[in-house]
């Protein structure tokens, strides 16, 4: 396996898109995921930001993120469509591919899973229009769709080439979901695998997820247990380390992105050395 398939997400790191990127790159990721509020937090650096991008050696696959799709209501749905089209636009200028869409985490979500099929294959097809994929990803402290069971049922049921699926480490986890059905999901349905650890601890999910979130290796949850599940499926995508946590948001940077590329070396040596 080769290390250019470790990606880093942005928003592990304070800083700006400038710091980021150097910190990503010294520590020898080959790609990143962006946020639109990378490049458009100030207005008045849209262009400085694109450029930074465009001069830098790290790659843009991945893009967050569109989120409460299915099950909103008819005019929620209208505008999170719009919201979709003009993130896929910005894609276009950062030189991404993968739009990343969570699932819907409001409580008074209609559970209406036909609607919610109908809901994916409309993103679906302006996801085609525009040459880009949508990965669907489950949001463990969402009451819906919130396992990667449920979540690939949807994928499957939705049977749109452009449409496939987050595989989450935080939220299987958090959803202490079984790791024997990730074997079911076809390799090429994963659009995109995210990697972390987490504290053994009481917390809710959601302030795990926005705030305590811990390299592999750096917790107690069966992180290699996980990755054999998925590299046995043949998947051959990005691997992506997502670990928000306030405390690596205080540090500079550089040292965060090289914790978190050394941590995904020693969870991948096996394959590595092979």
């Amino acid at each position: 396996m080769e290390r250019n398939r470790f990606t880093f997400n942005t928003g592990n790191l304070a800083g700006s898109i400038g710091e980021k990127l150097a910190a990503i790159e010294e520590a020898g990721f080959a790609a990143t995921t962006l946020w639109p509020a990378d490049i458009f937090a100030h207005f008045e650096d849209a262009d400085a930001n694109l450029a930074l991008l465009r001069r830098s050696s790290v790659r843009t696959p991945c893009y967050m993120m569109v989120r409460d799709l299915e099950g909103s209501p008819p005019e929620v749905k209208e505008r999170k469509l719009e919201l979709a089209r003009q993130m896929m636009d910005q894609m276009t200028l950062v030189g991404a591919d993968t739009l990343v869409q969570c699932s819907n985490i409001n409580s008074d979500v209609d559970r209406d899973w036909g609607l919610a099929v109908q809901d994916l294959q409309k993103l679906g097809e302006l996801a085609r229009s525009k040459g880009i994929r949508v990965a669907f990803e489950p949001m463990s402290q969402g009451e819906w769709i919130n396992t990667y069971m449920l979540g690939w049922q949807l994928v499957s049921d939705v049977d749109h080439p452009n449409i496939g699926l987050v595989v989450d480490a935080s939220h299987i986890f958090l959803a202490e979901s079984p790791l024997e059905g990730i074997d079911k999901i076809p390799p090429e349905r994963i659009f995109l695998f995210e990697l972390a650890d987490l504290p053994a601890t009481q917390l809710s999910r959601r302030e795990m997820l926005r705030n305590y979130r811990l390299f592999p290796g750096e917790g107690s949850r069966p992180v290699r247990a996980l990755v054999e599940r998925v590299l046995a499926t043949g998947y051959r995508g990005p691997i992506s380390a997502e670990v928000f946590n306030a405390y690596y948001r205080t540090l500079d940077p550089r040292s965060v992105a090289r914790r978190g590329f050394e941590a995904l070396e020693r969870l991948f040596e096996r394959e590595l050395a092979s």
